[in-house]
């Protein structure tokens, strides 16, 4: 089924016009019955013409029961129509229309209908229809005060109803309108607060890391010997390459630089990333195989999300475990890319280490890092598990699909 379009809502949604003169109620309902009484009933007490009936009095009491009776057509309109049989012919017209435009095509209005026309042939005798003026005359009341206030009756019902269905069709479509709009803002809250989440995480992940190696860097020169200006310059050439790096990424985080495809962060950058860690005093090996002939490279996707984890991994364990050993192993297979960073148990002088010493300052945690790892893994269709070891060490392993979900 098409759906309307805008044009054809706001069409739908405009008033429907109505009758150019608009009475109050109550004289609509009273007119007929005041008109009848005022003229027709005096003018069937003078003439014998005005009625079903010889006589003038009888007449006029009957015009004036159907006046009467035509104050309760809108109730009783079956019953008016019913009664106005016996009184005149526009009381008849009048109910007959009033009938038609509350029952519309029903068998009483048909019935009555019928009713009504052999009423108006009455006061004729067919014997003597013998000339056109004459056939005229026969069927002028019938016509006049019989099928057209039944036609026009017919057609103010049906039209009652159009204007119904059209008001009940705007209805509709206004609260589809609404729900559309509502479905629209809360999908657009979420994506704001999808958006905001993801520049969160990388925040995180660039600054826990990136800040985190240059803490550990200013540590170890804090401490290192007044005669050896080229280790202290080593350490502060670190510590400069670290920011320069995180300010970097930043900067390409909030907008202000756009970075590529090609220079975001990949496998390729894996080497790079266990060295700062090396450099800092971390025991880190890596290995990375595959993919095999014929298997795809993972997407760059899949590649920034495997780089994120293992930094964030390489995080933790400057945090947790500084003088632990670490093994980065990255294998991509046919059912995905699998990553495992697992360091071994905490050296006894670990917890003094992270504790405050100079070479080794206390790291500050969020506790977010792990919630982060879970939700990139999640977000392409994979996999994360994060745990201590039967050693007594930590693992993060991790499988990602070649391919973003």
């Amino acid at each position: 089924m098409q759906q309307p379009t805008d044009q054809a809502a706001a069409d739908l949604a405009a008033p429907l016009p109505g009758p150019p003169l608009h009475l109050p109620r109550p004289v609509r309902a009273l007119a007929p019955t005041a008109l009848v009484l005022l003229v027709l009933v005096p003018l069937a007490a003078n003439d014998p013409d005005v009625g079903p009936t010889a006589s003038p009095g009888t007449n006029a009491g009957l015009m004036a029961l159907g006046a009467l009776a035509l104050a309760l057509r809108r109730r009783h309109p079956a019953a008016v129509t019913a009664v106005t049989l016996l009184s005149g012919q526009l009381p008849l017209a009048v109910a007959l229309y009033g009938l038609a435009a509350r029952r519309g095509r029903t068998a009483p209005v048909y019935v009555l209908a019928a009713l009504a026309g052999l009423r108006l042939l009455v006061p004729f005798d067919l014997g003597d229809v013998d000339a056109p003026s004459e056939l005229a005359n026969l069927i002028e009341d019938p016509l006049v005060f019989g099928a057209v206030p039944l036609a026009l009756g017919l057609t103010s019902h049906q039209r009652a109803r159009t204007v119904a269905v059209l008001a009940e069709r705007n209805r509709l479509l206004g609260e589809r309108n609404r729900l559309l709009e509502e479905a629209r803002r809360h999908a657009e809250e979420r994506a704001v607060a999808a958006e905001r989440a993801r520049l969160a995480r990388e925040m995180h992940d660039v600054v826990s890391n990136r800040v985190s190696l240059i803490t550990l860097h200013a540590g170890a020169g804090q401490v290192a010997r007044a005669e050896d200006p080229a280790a202290v310059r080593e350490t502060l050439g670190l510590i400069r390459a670290l920011g320069l790096q995180a300010l970097t990424e930043l900067r390409g985080l909030l907008g202000v630089l756009t970075t590529s495809a090609e220079q975001a962060p990949s496998l390729r950058g894996l080497p790079a990333l266990v060295e700062e860690s090396r450099l800092a005093g971390l025991a880190v090996g890596l290995t990375v195989s595959g993919p095999d002939e014929g298997l795809p490279d993972p997407v760059p996707a899949v590649q920034y999300a495997a780089y994120r984890i293992v930094q964030e991994a390489l995080t933790n364990a400057h945090k947790h475990a500084p003088a632990a050993e670490v093994a980065v192993t990255v294998e991509v297979a046919p059912d995905g890319l699998r990553l495992t960073v697992v360091n071994s148990p905490a050296a006894d002088g670990d917890t003094e280490a992270a504790g405050g010493r100079a070479d080794h300052p206390e790291l500050p945690s969020g506790g977010h890092g792990l919630h982060g790892m879970h939700t990139r893994a999640g977000d392409l269709g994979g996999t994360l598990h994060a745990g201590p070891t039967p050693e007594g060490g930590f693992a993060v392993r991790a499988r990602l699909p070649l391919g973003a979900a």
